[in-house]
């Protein structure tokens, strides 16, 4: 129990020290909040108000606790001012061997109807139109450990003022990265494969690597044809691992493509065979001069499912489909402070020793019953999980939170000693 209390003192002093960064930048009040809100996220893994609420132990009623955070964040848009915060401490992990992910995600809403400026969005896994809202992520992925790094998080609306599309809501978000992490290789699913996003990547010199269909022509050997067709008739004279640490082998072919719209900007395509009923391809700005190059491009492709890794983790680690929040500037907000918990797990990875074996605990009983003698490790490439496993099972025995920390910890107490008449509290005549 001592080292309990000895270890949920130590990350504390970590969380306060880590968001102190807002001091300068907002007000005393609002500091307060963003303690509490990350606090409260990271010790219940929720981000309902009543359980962060809940996690604080404050002595007041539950229900004022609530309605003073869902005050606050009605009050204060933070979500601008945390992006900014968050993207510029992960951008001193992004290393030059780290490819850049973007995607669309999804936040399903669709049982709450009253949610202010709520429209229809396609849900990623099961292909239909439901309401909610749009998600923008960016994370880098690469580097030795194989680390996630999330750089941007954020939730938005085609029916506020002054959202077109989403393509650019994709440019914005690339274009706000990139002037912190500077020129890197940005990957993207066939979802962006489009005329208006092409147009924009070559005429700003982007590094890109786009998984393509079937919906445009590409000049190739004096002829238009579209990707597909190309594949049959491409010979894949190369083979390589699919992922770095994978045992999968696939059979690529490299050629030169171009665009309708810019015939003298000559593309790179790669063709790979891996089993499926059609091959996958791949175009990038790139230009590949043999087998290394292309394979590198193959597997810096398959780092892409990092950002629906961080999808994931955002919607089962933090539950983030479950807020139940209707204005757009309160969900904006806690979207805002699901990434920014993410990246204060992320700046004390290597030292969260003690969380990860906390958060393994239950897990590696089951696990080392069942494994055979000679079967080695799985090394773990995505350790949040059991990271925030671990933070939780910390501090859910925990008498106290933050109050102590960030209410007036200097104040001097009040004197209770009544005086007389003529006396002071010190029995000095007066």
């Amino acid at each position: 129990m001592c080292n309990d209390a000895r270890s949920r003192l130590k990350w504390k002093v970590e969380l306060l020290s880590y968001l102190n960064v807002f001091s300068p930048l907002v007000k005393k009040p609002v500091m307060k909040l963003v303690h509490e809100m990350v606090y409260g996220i990271l010790s219940s893994g929720s981000l309902k108000l009543s359980d962060i609420a809940r996690s604080l132990k404050e002595k007041t009623h539950l229900h004022h606790t609530s309605k003073r955070l869902s005050r606050m964040l009605i009050k204060h848009k933070l979500w601008m001012t945390i992006e900014e915060m968050v993207l510029s401490r992960m951008s001193r992990h992004v290393l030059d061997d780290m490819v850049l992910a973007i995607d669309p995600g999804d936040l399903d809403r669709r049982f709450s109807k009253q949610c202010e400026c709520i429209g229809k969005i396609r849900d990623g896994s099961t292909g239909d139109i439901i309401s909610g809202y749009p998600l923008m992520s960016v994370v880098a992925r690469g580097g030795k450990n194989r680390l996630t790094i999330p750089l941007f998080l954020r939730a938005y609306s085609h029916e506020e003022y002054g959202c077109n599309s989403e393509n650019n809501a994709i440019i914005s978000a690339m274009s706000h990265v990139r002037q912190k992490v500077g020129d890197k290789l940005w990957v993207i699913d066939r979802g962006g494969d489009r005329g208006e996003l092409w147009k924009h990547w070559l005429n700003n010199e982007y590094q890109m690597l786009v998984r393509v269909t079937k919906q445009r022509h590409w000049s190739w050997r004096n002829e238009f044809l579209n990707a597909q067709s190309i594949a049959k008739k491409l010979p894949c004279k190369h083979t390589c691992l699919l992922r770095k640490h994978g045992s999968k082998t696939v059979k690529f072919g490299i050629t030169t493509v171009r665009l309708r719209s810019h015939p003298n900007t000559p593309l790179s395509m790669i063709v790979v065979r891996h089993g499926k009923k059609e091959p996958m391809v791949l175009v990038s700005t790139r230009h590949i001069r043999g087998r290394r190059q292309g394979m590198a491009l193959i597997q810096a492709y398959m780092d892409r499912w990092a950002v629906e890794e961080g999808f994931r983790f955002s919607k089962q680690g933090f539950d983030l489909e479950g807020v139940m929040a209707r204005k757009l500037n309160v969900i904006k907000n806690l979207v805002a402070f699901t990434l920014l918990a993410w990246s204060f797990l992320v700046e004390h990875e290597q030292a969260a020793d003690d969380l990860k074996e906390l958060g393994k605990h239950d897990r590696l009983k089951d696990s080392i019953s069942k494994k055979k003698p000679n079967q080695e490790r799985k090394r773990v490439v995505f350790p949040f999980y059991a990271i925030l496993k671990g933070w939780k099972m910390l501090f859910a025995l925990a008498k106290t939170a933050l109050t102590k920390f960030i209410r007036n910890p200097n104040k001097p107490k009040p004197d209770k000693q009544l005086s007389l008449a003529g006396f002071s509290s010190q029995g000095v005549f007066l």
